[in-house]
C-alpha cells in the first residue's frame, strides 16, 4: 500500500529536508513493500497537490524555490483549504506539519477526518491549546504522531506513551531539551565569555534568528508542558514556573546583534558562577523538571547547578536528555533518553520514522 504525504513547510529547513529524504530513501517500491508517496508540498503562500503524486524534479523544485522553475505552486488562504483540496481527491493522506504556525483548527481538523493523519514537529498546536484538546488530538498514535516536538524525535514523547498505557505512573521527570543551550552551558564550562558563546551559536546555526528566543526559555518551557500532557497531566503553560537563562531585561532589545553585545554585561557574572560551581564538583545546565506529589504536578524550567558526573551534568554539547523514575524505574535506575537535541537531517529522519506508524500493513522487508 501506497502512503500519501503532504509536507506542509515544505520551503523551511526541516520541511525541506524531509522532502529530500523521503525522494533520496521511501519511494521505491523495490525497497519498500509500503512506499511513500509525495502527493502534496506547500510554503506559506502556496502549494502543489496531485492524487496520483508529484514528480521527484518539481518536488526539489518546489522545496529550494528554484528560481526559472515552475515551482510556484497555487496560491491558498489558509490550511484548512489544503485539506478540502485533499478531501475532495477522496485519497488518504498524512500531512507533516514542518511550520510554526499556529494553526489548532487544522490539526483538529486533520485528526477528526478519516482517513488522513497527521505529523507534526510544530510544538505551538500541542501547547496552544486546552488539556482536553490536546487529548482530543493525541488520542490515536496511529493517525496523530508528534514525537518530533521534543529532542528532534528521539524517544520521550513515545516512552511516556506508552509508560501511561501500561499504568506506569511517572514520579518525575528531568531533562535538558535544548541543543542551543547545552552548547552555551558546555562552552561555558570552558570559562569563555557569555557573550562570545551566544555569538559563535548563531554563526553555526544554533540559535533562532533571534537568539533570545532560545534564552528566554519558552521553548524549553513549551516541551515540558507537552511531555507533562502526554503524562496524562491536565496542566498548562501557566503552570509552568520559568526561569530564563538570563534577566528579562535583555530580552528587550529588538537587534540580534545589539542584544549579543549587551550580554557583555553578564560575562563576568557567569565566569564567577561557573568558577564556584566548579569547585563543588557542579556545572550549570538548563533543566526541566517535572515533579509529582499526591497525584499533583509540579513543573518548573531553570538554569541549575548539577553534579558533573550525574545525568545531566556529563551531557556535552548540543545533546539531549531525559530521565523518567516511575514505579518501574526508581531512583536509583531511571530509564533514560539521550539523543541528538538539533539537526536538520535527524529531525527530518524521525518525522519518517513517526510516518511509519501509520503505514497500514507495515512490512519490514
Amino acid at each position: 500500500m501506497i502512503q500519501n504525504v503532504f509536507v506542509i513547510g515544505a520551503t523551511g529547513k526541516v520541511g525541506s529536508a524531509a522532502v529530500k529524504q523521503i525522494l533520496d530513501k521511501d519511494v521505491d517500491p523495490v525497497k519498500h513493500d509500503n512506499p511513500t508517496r509525495i502527493a502534496g508540498v506547500a510554503s506559506s503562500e502556496s502549494y502543489l497537490f496531485s492524487p496520483n503524486g508529484l514528480g521527484r524534479q518539481e518536488c526539489l523544485d518546489f522545496a529550494e524555490k528554484k528560481a526559472g522553475s515552475n515551482s510556484g505552486g497555487r496560491q491558498y488562504g489558509d490550511l484548512l483549504e489544503l485539506l478540502q483540496v485533499v478531501s475532495k481527491a477522496g485519497i488518504g493522506v498524512v500531512f507533516v506539519d514542518a511550520t510554526a504556525l499556529h494553526d489548532l483548527k487544522f490539526h483538529k481538523a486533520v485528526s477528526q477526518a478519516k482517513g488522513l493523519g497527521m505529523v507534526t514537529a510544530n510544538k505551538l498546536p500541542l501547547v496552544d491549546c486546552s488539556f482536553a484538546e490536546f487529548e482530543e488530538l493525541t488520542h490515536s498514535p496511529s493517525s496523530y504522531g508528534y514525537r518530533c516536538s521534543v529532542m528532534a524525535g528521539a524517544e520521550s514523547v513515545s516512552l511516556l506513551q506508552d509508560l501511561r498505557d501500561v499504568s506506569d505512573p511517572i514520579h518525575s521527570l528531568s531533562g535538558c531539551f535544548s541543543g542551543t543551550l547545552g552548547f552555551i552551558c558546555t562552552q561555558l564550562s570552558k570559562e569563555r565569555k557569555l557573550s562570545e558563546i551566544v555569538v559563535e551559536a548563531k554563526e553555526k546555526g544554533y540559535t533562532e534568528p533571534h537568539p533570545r528566543d532560545d534564552l528566554n526559555g519558552m521553548d524549553v518551557s513549551r516541551k515540558l508542558l507537552i511531555l507533562a500532557r502526554t503524562a496524562g497531566f491536565n496542566v498548562s503553560m501557566g503552570d509552568v514556573a520559568l526561569s530564563p537563562f538570563i534577566p528579562e531585561k535583555y530580552f528587550g532589545e529588538e537587534d540580534p546583534r545589539a542584544f549579543a553585545d549587551s550580554l557583555k554585561e553578564l560575562d563576568e557574572e557567569f565566569l564567577q558562577r561557573i568558577r564556584q560551581a566548579k569547585e563543588s564538583g557542579l556545572v550549570l545546565r538548563y533543566v526541566a523538571q517535572l515533579n509529582v506529589a499526591g497525584g499533583k504536578p509540579s513543573l518548573s524550567v531553570s538554569l541549575k547547578e548539577v553534579p558533573k558526573d550525574g545525568p545531566l551534568g556529563s551531557l556535552n554539547g548540543t545533546s539531549n536528555k531525559i530521565t523518567v523514575i516511575s514505579g518501574a524505574y526508581p531512583a536509583n535506575s531511571p530509564y533514560v533518553v539521550e539523543a541528538p537535541g538539533a539537526g536538520l537531517e535527524v529531525t527530518a529522519q524521525n518525522i519518517r520514522r513517526d510516518l511509519l506508524a501509520q503505514l497500514q500493513g507495515r512490512k519490514i522487508l
